[in-house]
């Protein structure tokens, strides 16, 4: 059909995965206040606790979300896997935070970092703890890191040409999974709206959520049912019953996302609220009921009575839904009468079987090859970040001991030791010699172009930096 492919399945340990950066559309904004409020309506769209009472902590570990997103954007790896490693790394976090906030050059981030510094350590080891249990620690497994690094899709992208986009997760991983399954729609609907489509942008979008109940509370799907379709989206959710959504959002919600529904189509039910729920769907018809009397111990021929009236019947009565065959389906359609139909199967259907049959070519992997050296390119990357970090704290180290030699003293230390040697191993790594890093053959590796030249320049800075101040 021309469409272009994609198949995003993290957890596929088999076989490459396509990869999607949720964070890729904020970080590509040039206004860091808008950035700023972006990030933390992504945070609140995928971090989430069943506890409402935790709901205070939980805020707090947003803005410390935000606050590492701003400085990952700061640092070029604006990734969720950034911010989980600037918010759980370092022993003591107080500490920690406080050199993130001499590093961040965002004042806000600045703040809050400044902020979790003055926090006492339990109510700070509160915010991290429910902001790793709400969905951040997802990232803690390095499968799921790369997945999430770039991006090979855009959803700015989706309505110009036509695509394909498959999210394919194992049934058992859905729910270790749902926080990254959340994001990934909730920014595919955000994309959406951010503006009505262009005369550039003729294809209209379908978004199915399969196993809806089981992705946890998406409030922007509640949100967007009735609107989206003047954005060029339908959605078409995928439910088991109706007590499962009950319990994620509660009855009032869900008939909201049922009145939203131009369709609903329902399979044979085997729950019973589920089963009401069919036949009052479909309504009711009238039927006339005639009741005939007599008297008794009268003339047989006499006291008879015969009454006529209609009344009301469901048109599908609760034994009947509950008696459906398993390929049969009832859609209920606004404006219009139900209808009964059988379920097409496509290994069935003479027309969809030939063109099954007919499918040929690979399935669309990417490139493993490209995919190994883009792992190769962020690790350096991140080789060059960590070693940049690792440069300031020696050049405050070199300070520091500059201030104590200058200062009265009857006795003195070497404080900068620990900084010289982190100075020559920085050197090394950076000159090629010993075991860093950074004495990588960017030629073999297959790293050509611009990533070359970025990756060039940044060791040139680093030599600089160390030639500066080692």
């Amino acid at each position: 059909m021309g469409d272009k492919v994609f198949r995003f399945a993290p957890t596929d340990w088999d076989r490459p995965t396509h990869r999607y950066n949720p964070l890729a559309r904020i970080a590509a904004m040039t206004n860091p206040d808008r950035q700023q409020m972006e990030l933390k309506l992504t945070a609140k769209l995928f971090l989430q606790t069943d506890n409402e009472k935790l709901s205070g902590l939980l805020a707090g570990g947003i803005d410390l979300f935000v606050a590492a997103g701003l400085l990952a954007f700061e640092r070029g790896v604006p990734t969720i896997g950034e911010i989980y490693r600037i918010t759980a790394s370092g022993g003591d976090k107080q500490k920690e935070y406080l050199k993130r906030s001499q590093e961040v050059k965002n004042t806000s981030a600045k703040l809050i970092f400044e902020r979790m510094a003055s926090t006492n350590n339990d109510t700070l080891t509160s915010y991290l703890s429910l902001l790793m249990t709400s969905g951040l620690d997802t990232w803690d497994n390095r499968a799921i890191d790369a997945a999430t690094a770039t991006s090979d899709f855009s959803f700015r992208d989706i309505r110009r040409r036509p695509h394909a986009i498959y999210l394919a997760v194992e049934s058992e991983m859905i729910r270790p999974l749902a926080p990254l399954i959340r994001l990934f729609f909730s920014d595919l609907i955000a994309s959406l709206q951010a503006q009505e489509p262009g005369d550039d942008e003729p294809w209209p979008v379908m978004i199915m959520l399969d196993e809806f109940d089981r992705l946890g509370k998406m409030p922007i799907v509640a949100e967007s049912i009735k609107t989206l379709r003047s954005f060029g989206g339908n959605l078409a959710i995928v439910t088991q019953t109706i007590p499962a959504l009950d319990e994620i959002y509660g009855e009032n919600t869900r008939r909201s996302l049922q009145g939203g529904a131009g369709v609903k189509l329902y399979l044979t039910p085997s729950e019973q609220k589920t089963i009401e729920e069919l036949s009052q769907a479909v309504g009711k018809t009238t039927k006339r009921v005639v009741t005939r009397s007599r008297a008794v111990g009268r003339n047989p021929f006499e006291g008879r009575s015969v009454s006529e009236r209609t009344e009301d019947t469901p048109l599908l009565t609760e034994d009947e839904a509950r008696r459906m065959d398993l390929d049969e389906v009832i859609l209920v359609i606004d404006a219009q009468m139900p209808i009964r139909a059988r379920r097409v199967k496509y290994f069935e259907d003479p027309v969809l079987k030939v063109l099954h049959a007919g499918q040929s070519g690979s399935f669309p992997y990417p490139d493993e090859d490209g995919l190994r050296r883009d792992r190769q390119m962020t690790e350096t990357r991140e080789t060059v970040e960590r070693l940049k970090q690792e440069l300031q704290e020696m050049r405050a180290a070199n300070v520091a001991r500059d201030v104590g030699a200058n200062a009265p003293s009857a006795k003195t230390t070497n404080p900068g030791s620990s900084g010289k040697a982190r100075s020559r191993a920085a050197r090394a790594a950076a000159t090629g010699g010993g075991q860093g890093q950074l004495s990588l053959d960017v030629e073999g590796l297959g790293i050509r172009g611009a990533n070359r030249a970025a990756l060039e320049s940044a060791v040139q800075t680093t030599r600089t930096i160390i030639a500066e101040h080692g």
